[in-house]
């Protein structure tokens, strides 16, 4: 209850059910897993694991998910019957579980059905958020790197040129820089398949 000009007005109790319901699946003594991310209600924000610990982010913003789909759809299009492209799945990377914007990987895993494993991954894409930029330029593009996934994506949205995509593929254990594709320009990608590239598309309402 609180006072104000001498009246006593009703206050609702204030209700935690998220952390709680977190709270409650929580490990004990141990690193968060894929399995963990399972139990966790769909609440509209990211969960991932970095190092074993669990990292949330807020839902995206529309113009990320629209560039997301659009291009999600340009690799559909293209790509071989021997592989799919999915949005926002799991991707088991030892101590991490990164969620990639886009996946590009198998269509019949060789492992399981719930989440990817870098085995089984051509492409990773990662659309920058104002709040994503350490992750989606330095940490995330090392976690795939050190799984050997081929070929890395990230795909700005904010600055000159944007929208644009950074294509980098795997030399040793680090990713490289193979060429940027800024607004109003398109390139024909080889790797991971023949695929046009033309940023601007994705943007436009």
């Amino acid at each position: 209850m609180t006072e104000e000009n001498g009246s006593r007005e009703e206050v609702p109790p204030m209700t935690a059910e998220l952390v709680e319901d977190v709270t409650l699946r929580m490990p004990v003594g141990r690193d968060w897993t894929f399995e963990d991310l399972l139990q966790i209600p769909d609440d509209g924000h990211r969960y991932e694991i970095v190092d074993g610990s669990l990292h949330v982010s807020p839902a995206p913003a529309l113009i990320h998910q629209r560039v997301a789909y659009r291009l999600s759809g340009v690799l559909d299009d293209a790509a071989p019957e021997d592989l799919q492209v999915l949005p926002a799945v799991g991707l088991v990377c030892g101590r991490h579980v990164p969620i990639p914007d886009i996946v590009v990987g198998a269509r019949w895993p060789s492992r399981d059905s719930l989440n990817f494993w870098p085995a089984d991954v051509r492409l990773v894409v990662e659309v920058m958020s104002p709040g994503s930029v350490f992750a989606d330029r330095v940490s995330k593009p090392a976690q795939f790197a050190s799984a050997g996934i081929p070929a890395f994506w990230r795909v700005e949205l904010n600055g000159p040129g944007t929208p644009l995509v950074v294509v980098h593929a795997l030399h040793g254990d680090v990713y490289r820089e193979v060429v940027t594709v800024r607004a109003g320009e398109s390139a024909t990608l080889d790797a991971p398949y023949r695929v046009e590239l033309r940023p601007a598309d994705w943007i436009e309402p």
